[in-house]
């Protein structure tokens, strides 16, 4: 298993240089919506690429459906994070509305406006982040029911916490999966706090998402 975590202000005081060796990869939180800025992000961002460069970081945005996509752009450029750079993987960004929710309610009633703002943000980062490859996160229900939308030329990273991998979803080049959010460091996958992730494909793949050749 190539295995990964994300990691956002709730797990501060979590030391990247004592991370298990199995770790490959961490997706850092950076940015949500117009003007919100994770206010762990740039410790745990430099200190993972001082400490342990071998690790690959991946800086995440976390998409407000209300807001303009170029406003949500340029937040989290704002971060300053070179996605050209050796080690650092694509931008993510997270799209996901919690079930029953006010949110999910307006992404479902205005599915048109919200697809066109996620459409916005992902061109305005192609065209200033000199990278073209962006991972989506969200969860196979989320895709399915309420967005009902695909993105095919991005990576995906589903959500979906079952004993093993999902189905391949049509339209989605599926790449990582997060198979719990209640994980230790260790790698259980139960009694904690903790997202982790598995990388899908080879070793080899993942570097290049990276810029190791």
């Amino acid at each position: 298993m190539i295995r990964g975590i994300d990691i956002s202000h709730f797990e501060v005081g979590l030391n990247m240089a004592t991370l298990p060796n199995d770790i490959a990869f961490v997706s850092m939180k950076a940015s949500q919506g117009a003007t919100e800025q994770d206010p762990n992000f740039q410790g745990f961002y430099h200190d993972l690429k001082a400490d342990r460069p071998e690790i690959i970081r991946i800086a995440y945005h976390f998409f407000d459906w209300e807001v303009d996509g170029i406003i949500q752009a340029e937040n989290i450029l704002s971060r300053l994070v070179n996605y050209t750079e050796p080690g650092t993987g694509p931008l993510m960004l997270d799209l996901e509305a919690d079930s029953g929710s006010t949110e999910e309610s307006y992404v479902i009633h205005n599915r048109a406006i919200c697809i066109l703002r996620v459409n916005y943000f992902i061109a305005y980062i192609r065209a200033n982040a000199a990278r073209h490859e962006l991972i989506i996160y969200s969860n196979d229900d989320f895709i399915k029911n309420v967005i009902c939308h695909t993105w095919p030329d991005t990576i995906f990273w589903v959500a979906s916490y079952q004993d093993n991998a999902p189905p391949f979803i049509p339209g989605w080049n599926f790449k990582f999966w997060q198979y719990s959010e209640f994980g230790q460091i260790d790698g259980s996958v139960s009694g904690g706090h903790l997202d982790l992730d598995q990388f899908m494909g080879t070793q080899q793949e993942l570097n290049g998402l990276a810029n190791i050749v």
